[in-house]
C-alpha cells in the first residue's frame, strides 16, 4: 500500500463502493442536530457499523433512489457524517447550516462524472468549493510538506494519481479537525439516518 495514498485504501477496504462519497466534518455539533441540519427524519436513526449499513433495510424500510443515507458519530471534538447515497451533506445549504453560529464545517466528495472536490465553511460561510486538483488558499495553512499529484499519467505501478488526491485532501482534513479518519472510526457503530427524498 502506498503511504501516498492509504487514507483512500482505509476507506476503499471498509466501503468498497467508493466511485462516490460525501464526507464532512462538522464542529461542535452533535449526531443528533447534525442530521437535523441536514434533513434526516430523526425517526431513522439506526445504530450500524458502515459494513453492516445495510441491516434493518427490508421490505417498506428500503430507501428509495432518491432518499439520503448518513451514517454520522463522533471523531475527536468534531462529528462526521459519511453520506453514501446522494450528496447532500457537501450542498452549499447544508455546509452553511452546519457551520452557523461560529462553527466551521469542512467537506470531500466526489461521485461518477461530477469531478473531486473539497470544502471549508466558517460561520454559516463557505469559503472553499474547489477541485482537488488545487490546495485552496484558505486551507494552507494545513498543507505543510504537501503537495497533490499532478501527473495524472503516471504508470499504474506508481498508484492511483486520484488515490493520492484524495489521501492529501483527507490529511488536509485531519489537520483541520486533529485526527484523520480511522479504521478505529470505519468500523466502530455510528448512528445510521436517511433524508427523505423527493420521487
Amino acid at each position: 500500500m502506498s503511504s501516498r495514498q492509504q487514507l483512500y485504501d482505509l476507506l476503499e477496504s471498509h466501503w468498497p463502493a467508493i466511485d462516490g462519497l460525501a464526507a464532512v466534518w462538522t464542529e461542535g455539533v452533535g449526531v443528533g442536530e447534525v442530521a437535523r441540519r441536514l434533513g434526516a427524519d430523526p425517526g431513522s436513526a439506526t445504530e450500524v457499523t458502515l459494513a453492516d449499513l445495510p441491516v434493518g433495510f427490508e421490505g417498506e424500510n428500503i430507501p428509495g433512489d432518491h432518499d439520503g443515507i448518513l451514517l454520522i458519530g463522533e471523531c475527536g471534538a468534531w462529528t462526521l457524517t459519511l453520506q453514501l447515497q446522494w450528496s447532500d451533506a457537501v450542498e452549499p445549504w447544508a455546509l452553511e447550516s452546519l457551520s452557523r453560529d461560529g462553527g466551521r464545517a469542512i467537506g470531500v466528495g466526489w461521485s461518477g462524472g461530477s469531478g473531486h472536490r473539497v470544502y471549508y465553511a466558517q460561520d454559516a460561510d463557505v469559503v472553499v468549493n474547489s477541485a482537488m486538483t488545487m490546495i485552496p488558499a484558505a486551507l494552507s495553512p494545513y498543507t505543510e510538506g504537501l503537495a497533490l499529484e499532478p501527473d495524472w499519467e503516471m504508470p499504474g505501478a506508481q498508484g492511483s494519481p486520484v488515490a493520492q488526491m484524495i489521501t492529501t485532501c483527507l490529511v488536509i482534513v485531519g489537520r483541520v479537525t486533529g485526527e484523520e479518519i480511522s479504521a478505529e472510526w470505519l468500523r466502530a457503530p455510528h448512528t445510521r439516518y436517511v433524508i427523505p427524498g423527493n420521487a
